[in-house]
């Protein structure tokens, strides 16, 4: 928008110097200079809009639009960026590939070579840039193939372990863990004096597969473990060796009677545990540092973030993984100027400034050479172990996430009763057939996921007007770009389906808002920053089904003009049944606060299932995309 300003300003200018060669007064120059008609500033707006580099990048959550999409949109004016909101998988890739579709920044949280393997040939290979030679060589050396190649790059550092309420443990004179026995010790002395001593969401695959990985760190780091590992990431086996998983298995097995888990535990909900903790209800649980910031204990408790507890103090090790990873697209790198803004744009991600808009909360630490994070006083005791590295990168491919919950989940339910059948079970699933792959559904008509003033975005307002018809609904409000890429005409597997609109960070929220209520929640989304459900630019605006938007764009922002329902203007008093689609935690929460509602049912069906019910358990075809939108 510098830009734009830039431009109008210039010529302003011009039209003042022009019209001051030929002797006008300042009443004829201010009446020259007003000649330009509010239509032909818009115009004028436009085409600067239309001359602006276009650049896709997929964000792996929607955690990347509370400030982060905005720090690239003010650091790159130039750029028309499109964000999309992607399945946290490589495989999502492979997906977008197979259409020739691949954006041109890919992000994924949710990483391993093995996975990321088949999209190598499609991917700029970074080893010889820059960019690479800023990262130390042991964590390039985790993605580096055999050739030499690199095509991803980290950002910082998630770290994960056991987050103790350490207040809780001075109140009951409970000795701080420093090994597995007194980790054992802790958790007996809690649960004798009633509280529970240690919770999780075991029904989450994260919770299951690091918790399994956690516990056992100093196998995986063996002689043994890192081979295994390597053969394994390469694709030359695909199973588990018993003489590194069984010892695994056994110990899960003792933690989980030592501790007292069971089916309960993995009937828990994500916030549950969190809760339980934050109320002084249990001492610890398993958790990062951004769960330190969120779920404090009781106030005025102090928490620390301890690691995961090996047999002695020196068989201690924090499980970390980076917050997200970074690769590009090959396609358009042939160009040198495209090549540069590209990875200018990928820089600015991983650079210091980029890094502090991911780890605000002081939580994280980077792989960097040149970028410095803080470490906020819960994770000081961090410190001596980041200086050891002893900080074990997750293994974390997507059979991995999804067997890993499988079998942790039998073994709690109690369906599993031994560390071999452990062994077995998550070997037979290893050697089995990916469940989704077999053809469920057939779309016959494609729409464009691409913005544009006149119609918006055609693909989420299928999916948007789908959701309305089949929830029944009134209206529907959800951010564009939750919908992750074009709806492509052809066949689709029920896995390849669920990436049109499956992110983590989207929930379903049914009210009834009066019209004058819904004006004020539009009103609010448009204006609202630093929140995962802040508009940045075009393409994170907003979807309206069964109503219209007509919304003005300025340098600022968007602004409201009105709502209308087939032309006429929303009825302020008349009260409708709202879906609203976005972030519970963060955005729905903070538009319901300001708005004094209490009553939001978020029980009912996320985007993907709505696909699901919509093309394969009723066989009908997506609803038409409307144009809703106005944007002058």
């Amino acid at each position: 928008m510098k830009r734009l300003t830039c431009f109008l300003l210039s010529l302003v200018m011009a039209a003042t110097m022009l019209t001051g060669c030929g002797g006008r007064s300042g009443k004829e120059d201010a009446a020259v200079e007003n000649v330009q008609t509010q239509e032909e500033k818009e115009e004028s707006s436009k085409e600067t809009e239309s001359e602006k580099e276009k650049v896709v990048v997929a964000c792996w959550g929607n955690q990347m639009l509370d400030s982060y999409t905005q720090y690239l949109c003010d650091l790159f004016p130039e750029v028309e960026f499109e964000f999309v909101l992607a399945t946290n998988s490589t495989d999502y890739y492979r997906f977008r590939q197979d259409h020739d579709d691949m954006p041109d920044i890919l992000t994924v949280r949710r990483f391993a070579l093995k996975d990321a393997v088949l999209l190598k040939d499609y991917l700029y290979d970074l080893s010889n840039t820059e960019l690479a030679s800023t990262y130390y060589g042991s964590y390039l050396d985790s993605y580096t193939y055999d050739d030499g190649s690199v095509n991803w790059l980290p950002t910082c550092a998630e770290v994960d372990g056991i987050i103790i309420n350490k207040t809780l443990f001075d109140e009951y004179n409970v000795p701080i863990p420093t090994d597995y026995d007194s980790f054992i010790a802790a958790c007996e002395a809690f649960e004798a004096a009633g509280i529970r001593s240690f919770v999780s969401d075991f029904s989450a695959d994260y919770t299951c597969m690091e918790v399994l990985q956690g516990a056992s760190i100093p196998m995986l780091q063996s002689i043994e473990g890192r081979k295994w590992r390597q053969q394994y990431e390469s694709g030359a086996i695909q199973e588990l060796s018993a003489e590194v998983w069984m010892p695994i298995f056994e110990n899960f097995f003792d933690f989980k009677e030592k501790v007292g888990l069971g089916a309960e535990d993995v009937t828990y909900p994500n916030r549950t545990p969190k809760e339980m903790f934050s109320e002084g209800k249990a001492a610890m649980f398993r958790g990062t540092g951004a769960d330190v910031i969120s779920f404090p204990g009781r106030g005025q408790d102090e928490v620390l973030l301890l690691p995961y507890f090996g047999q002695t103090e020196q068989d201690n090790w924090y499980l970390t993984y980076p917050t997200f990873q970074i690769a590009a697209s090959n396609k358009g790198m042939d160009d040198p100027e495209r090549e540069k803004l590209i990875l200018d744009i990928m820089t600015a991600m991983v650079n210091q400034q980029g890094q502090d808009h991911i780890s605000y909360g002081k939580n994280m630490v980077p792989y960097k050479k040149d970028v410095t994070l803080e470490l906020m006083p819960e994770m000081d005791n961090l410190k001596p172990y980041v200086e050891q590295n002893k900080l074990y990168i997750r293994l974390a491919s997507n059979e991995m996430f999804r067997i890993s919950k499988d079998v942790v989940q039998m073994i709690l339910n109690g369906e599993v009763s031994n560390p071999k059948e452990a062994l077995a079970a998550f070997n037979k699933e290893l050697a089995g057939e990916e469940p989704g792959t077999e053809i469920v559904a057939h779309i016959d008509t494609g729409y464009s996921n691409d913005f544009t003033s006149e119609h918006g975005n055609q693909a989420a307002s299928a999916i948007a007007n789908t959701m309305r018809v089949l929830s029944g609904v009134d209206l529907v409000f959800m951010q564009a770009c939750y919908v992750a890429n074009d709806i492509y005409t052809g066949d689709y597997s029920q896995k390849d389906l669920a990436y049109i609109a499956k992110n983590d960070g989207g929930w379903p929220g049914l009210m009834e808002l009066t019209g004058d209520q819904i004006y004020t929640l539009v009103e609010t989304t448009l204006t609202m920053t630093g929140n995962r459900g802040a508009v940045c630019n075009d393409s994170t605006l907003y979807v309206s089904s069964g109503f219209e938007m007509d919304i003005t764009k300025t340098d600022s922002g968007y602004t409201l003009n009105a709502l209308t329902m087939e032309g006429e203007e929303l009825d302020r008093e008349k009260t409708y049944s709202f879906l609203i689609y976005g972030d519970r935690d963060w955005y729905m929460s903070e538009v319901m606060e300001q708005m004094g509602i209490s009553e939001v049912d978020s029980t009912g069906p996320k985007a993907e299932q709505y696909l699901m019910q919509c093309l394969v358990e009723q066989g009908k075809q997506l609803e038409e995309p409307t144009d809703y939108i106005t944007l002058r």
